[in-house]
């Protein structure tokens, strides 16, 4: 979702920048598409660390050792990450 929310504002900032003639009383169209442009790569910037941490999220694997005593009243679980 905010990858494709990213591409809308870089495209629209880049149709504003480079495609748009006219000029408006007291608004810069140029540095407005910039400002577009630049919240769209800061949007596929977050896309992209929030699409690493749930990669990371699902790669993970706990191994699990239970170890029981020999008079089989005491039990130790050692718990890690493989």
């Amino acid at each position: 979702m905010l990858a494709a929310f990213g591409i809308i504002l870089i495209v629209a900032g880049a149709i504003v920048t480079f495609a748009v003639d006219t000029t408006v009383n007291g608004l810069d169209l140029q540095a407005l598409g910039y400002i577009l442009m630049g919240g769209g790569a800061l949007a596929l910037l977050a896309a992209a660390i929030q699409a690493a941490g749930w990669a990371s999220m699902r790669n993970t694997k706990m191994h699990t050792e239970r170890h029981v005593s020999a008079d089989g009243q005491h039990y130790v679980e050692d718990t890690r990450a493989a």
